[in-house]
């Protein structure tokens, strides 16, 4: 595959120029486009990685809605582009993202209140279809004229039972983050941020799963009074906190006494009779004889093999470094012979199935790349994210985890996925 600013001036499907390459994401890209009799649109491409009708499924599902707070997907298909595989979804334009605008002020409330509902009900129409969405933030959230969109190509099926539950939870959640930067530029609830009603109620309240979108939208509407939060509400300052795990349970005060082993009877410790003193003294200076013979016989073996102990004939030592995450012991080196020198550990470079990498994003500038980065590690610094490259020169990639063997990286993108980033993540072996 090549370089996606390289498809530039390409037309997909015989009908869909590539005019200008908007940003890169992974393995797929946004392209300015139009939909093919002049109407300017926005085109999406994904590298296919056999997982072509698992994508498309999700987006008919999404063009099925016709919910008006969610980006109108037009078209979506597969194609092929230079013998590489590829999923489109062609997009409605739109006019600005939160993110931008937020890099210059925060909202009014009467704007976040606009923003507010529109999530409320592009939310409502996604949990009711039993989808979810996982990137509620405001780079997602986009402006096409008057009206305030929720992203939509990047939605799947909530799974089901219990999980399925807390990903939708999870989306109010990051609704409730949302209207905490359109009003502070601030991620987290503190204890002395001032917030208007009815934010003041609806924030504390989502951040901790006391309200879902049923309450938020009452909240919101004109004229109508917040309903009041229960009584176990978590306070403010511990908000954006997720909920501790209960402590263990408390030893009793009183704990009953451990029973104590019971004594033999004396009858029972008697194993052999009591022997004469002058028997027990033969016995002593016997054994005092035989240790003396012992010492002596010690100490020559150790003098006279003082010498042999400069030959080298140690083993390296086992690290961890070669089972990567697995809980498989590593396998004992060979010995070393008494002419070889071998390393404890190897050199970073020598286990060369360890390049494995899982690439999260792909941009054509570095400063794009780091403040990427910078990005995931704020919001989830346990993926470890990075900006690599692998040629000293554009591309950039924002991969997380490092440098990993196969089965590492494909276990690691599996833990991205989980922790919200996108699901078109891919892993690519970088050994040169």
């Amino acid at each position: 595959m090549q370089l996606w600013n390289d498809y530039e001036g390409r037309t997909i499907a015989e009908i869909f120029p590539l005019d200008k390459l908007l940003a890169p994401e992974g393995r797929s890209a946004f392209f300015s486009t139009t939909n093919g009799t002049g109407t300017p649109a926005v085109i999406r491409l994904i590298e296919a990685h056999f997982d072509e009708s698992e994508i498309l499924a999700r987006w008919r599902q999404v063009s099925e809605l016709k919910e008006p707070n969610l980006i109108t997907m037009k078209k979506y298909g597969q194609t092929v582009l230079d013998g590489t595989p590829l999923v489109y979804a062609l997009m409605e334009t739109t006019d600005a993202n939160l993110a931008d605008v937020l890099e210059d002020r925060t909202l009014t409330v009467e704007e976040t209140t606009q923003v507010a509902n529109s999530l409320v009900a592009a939310l409502q129409a996604l949990h009711s279809h039993n989808l979810i969405h996982e990137h509620v933030e405001p780079a997602n959230i986009l402006a096409v004229g008057e009206v305030i969109k929720l992203r939509s190509d990047c939605i799947r099926e909530a799974p089901e039972g219990q999980q399925g539950t807390e990903l939708k939870a999870r989306d109010v959640r990051d609704l409730a983050t949302v209207l905490i930067e359109t009003l502070t530029r601030q991620r987290t609830l503190r204890s002395d941020m001032a917030l208007p009603a009815p934010f003041s109620q609806i924030i504390p309240n989502a951040l901790n799963g006391s309200w879902g979108l049923p309450q938020i939208a009452a909240a919101l509407a004109p004229g109508n009074v917040a309903p009041e939060p229960p009584a176990a509400r978590i306070p403010v300052a511990a908000a954006p906190v997720p909920k501790p795990t209960p402590p263990p349970a408390a030893e009793p005060l009183n704990p009953a006494p451990k029973p104590t082993p019971p004594v033999p009877l004396v009858r029972d410790r008697i194993v052999r009779p009591t022997e004469p003193e002058s028997s027990r003294r033969l016995g002593l200076w016997i054994a005092s004889v035989i240790g003396a013979i012992l010492l002596l016989f010690l100490g020559w073996h150790f003098l006279h093999a003082a010498p042999a102990s400069t030959k080298d004939t140690t083993q390296p030592i086992p690290t961890l470094a070669t089972t990567g995450r697995d809980d498989t012991p590593a396998t004992p080196a060979p010995p070393a012979t008494a002419t070889a020198t071998v390393p404890t550990t190897p050199a970073p470079s020598s286990d060369r199935r360890n390049q494995w990498r899982v690439v999260a994003y792909t941009y054509n500038h570095q400063d794009q790349a780091q403040k990427k980065a910078d990005l995931i590690a704020r919001q989830h610094p346990s993926l470890n994210p990075e900006v690599f490259t692998p040629t000293g020169h554009a591309p950039f990639l924002v991969t997380v985890g490092g440098p990993m063997s196969r089965e590492q990286a494909n276990a690691f993108k599996k833990k991205a996925h989980s922790d919200g980033l996108p699901r078109d993540i891919y892993t690519q072996n970088y050994t040169r």
